[in-house]
């Protein structure tokens, strides 16, 4: 599975040195599962990975994709438009009842 480059954040950097360290017989699989609040199980998973597909295993693979139930940028660039035009008097209540009738015109 290639990804191109692969950018992590500090905690999947912390999990790639683990499990390295694992891999490479400085850590055992129950000190790893310890020091990432993981069952030995995950940790097996992972370490097995890593030796696959390298730093690409201990990221997410929903990185990067929209949410299937996001509300489309339109609707949500309209919402924004009437809240701070038209509704900017509106309370909190009213603006919720606003953007549910307006997403069920939508859908």
């Amino acid at each position: 599975m290639k990804r191109g480059d692969i950018f992590l954040s500090v905690a999947e950097s912390y999990k790639l040195n683990v499990i390295t360290k694992v891999i490479n017989g400085e850590k055992t699989v129950k000190e790893a599962a310890d020091m990432l609040g993981l069952c030995k199980r995950q940790v097996k998973r992972l370490k097995k990975g890593v030796r696959m597909e390298g730093a690409a295993a201990v990221v997410h693979g929903n990185r990067g994709r929209t949410p299937k139930h996001a509300v489309p940028e339109a609707t949500r660039s309209h919402i924004v438009e009437m809240a701070v035009g038209l509704y900017r008097e509106a309370s909190c209540q009213h603006m919720a009842e606003f953007m549910l009738a307006y997403i069920q015109r939508q859908f």
